[in-house]
C-alpha cells in the first residue's frame, strides 16, 4: 500500500445537512487534536432530536497521517461494534468477528478517511488532476476491510461553491460507492459525502451546511 504526504486540517467542527434513504435530519463532524500527536473524530447525526449516527475514531498521527486505534459505531453512547488497530501486533481486530486482518500501511477507517483524503490532496494538490488516484485501505467495525481506490473527477461543484471531486467504484456486489468533494478554499475538507451501497440498502448523503 502506499504512503502519502498529508497536511492535516486544523481542529474543527462542521454542521452537514445528513440524508439516510428517505430521512432527513443534521449532522456534526468533530475533529480534535489532542496531546502527544493524538486525535479524536467524532460524526453524530440526528433526525427530530433522535440519534441516527454515532461514530467514533481515535488513535495517533504518524508519518503517513491519520492512524486510528480505534473506530467505534456507538448506540446510546455505547460502543455496539468496534475496530482495533492494533499496531503493535500489525493487525486489525473485531468486537464481534473472531476474524483478523492485517493492518496496512495507512489503513483507515470507515470515519478517518473522510479527512485523510483531504489530508493527501492538501499535501500536494498539484498532483491530482482528473485521472489521478489514492488508494487507501479502509476498515470497518463491523469485520470488512478493502482497499478503497478514489480516482480525481476533476474540478466540480457543490451549490455555488468550487470543488474537487473524487469517486471510489464498487468492487463487487453489496460494496460502497463513494463519492467526495473537497474544499479547495477550506483545506479540501469535505463539502459533500455521498455513499451508495450495491445490492440494496440505504444511502447517506452528507452536504456540508453555508457557514
Amino acid at each position: 500500500m502506499p504512503v502519502y504526504a498529508t497536511l492535516l486540517a486544523p481542529a474543527g467542527r462542521w454542521l452537514y445537512r445528513l440524508q439516510r434513504g428517505v430521512v432527513v435530519g443534521d449532522a456534526e463532524l468533530q475533529w480534535v487534536l489532542t496531546a502527544e500527536a493524538g486525535y479524536a473524530l467524532h460524526l453524530q447525526g440526528r433526525v427530530a432530536g433522535l440519534s441516527l449516527l454515532d461514530w467514533a475514531s481515535q488513535g495517533q498521527i504518524d508519518a503517513a497521517g491519520i492512524a486510528p486505534e480505534r473506530f467505534a459505531v456507538r448506540r446510546r453512547g455505547r460502543d455496539n461494534q468496534a475496530a482495533n488497530f492494533q499496531r503493535g501486533a500489525g493487525k486489525i481486530t473485531f468486537s464481534g468477528p473472531t476474524h483478523e486482518l492485517p493492518l496496512l500501511p495507512g489503513a483507515q477507517d470507515r470515519l478517518s478517511w473522510m479527512l485523510q483524503l483531504p489530508a493527501i490532496v492538501a499535501a500536494a494538490p498539484e498532483r491530482f488532476a482528473a485521472g489521478a488516484s489514492i488508494r487507501l485501505f479502509v476498515a470497518s467495525a463491523r469485520g470488512g476491510g478493502d482497499v478503497w481506490d478514489f480516482v480525481v473527477q476533476g474540478p466540480d461543484t457543490v451549490g455555488a461553491t468550487p470543488a474537487l471531486k473524487l469517486v471510489r467504484e464498487p468492487q463487487r456486489l453489496y460494496d460502497t460507492r463513494a463519492e467526495i468533494w473537497l474544499d479547495p478554499a477550506d483545506h479540501f475538507l469535505p463539502l459533500r459525502i455521498l455513499q451508495t451501497p450495491t445490492g440494496g440498502g440505504a444511502g447517506m448523503e452528507l452536504l456540508r451546511e453555508a457557514r
